[in-house]
């Protein structure tokens, strides 16, 4: 029985000591702080925080491949097959006479291609 309390006691004791040095375990950074670059006084665009928009490049539907084609939105190989066959176009609105083009994936397309 004293075997059993010596070991209640050793525990307890490495508890209380465990939890008195628990805070001073932690790891604690220095503040820092962050200088952005002015242009004449404003800050650099590049550094602006907002959402990441990456530069897209138009695909002209006149002399694009199939492959290029069929990389836009809402459009499969048999459609790109023919938008190729119904080439050349004149302006955007010609797309409406491709089978399978209405006019809400003509508004989708319209800033993804160029002619």
């Amino acid at each position: 029985m004293e075997r059993w309390l010596s070991v209640a006691y050793i525990a307890i004791v490495l508890g209380l000591g465990l939890a008195s040095v628990w805070p001073r375990l932690t790891v604690q950074f220095a503040p820092t702080q962050v200088k952005t670059p002015t242009v004449q006084g404003l800050a650099s665009p590049a550094l602006q925080p907002g959402p990441f928009t990456p530069e897209v490049t138009r695909v002209n539907l006149n002399t694009a491949s199939q492959a290029e084609i069929e990389s836009l939105p809402g459009i499969g190989p048999a459609l790109a097959q023919r938008i190729i066959e119904g080439r050349p176009y004149r302006s955007l609105e010609d797309l409406d006479g491709v089978k399978g083009i209405g006019p809400r994936l003509l508004e989708r397309l319209r800033p993804l291609v160029s002619l």
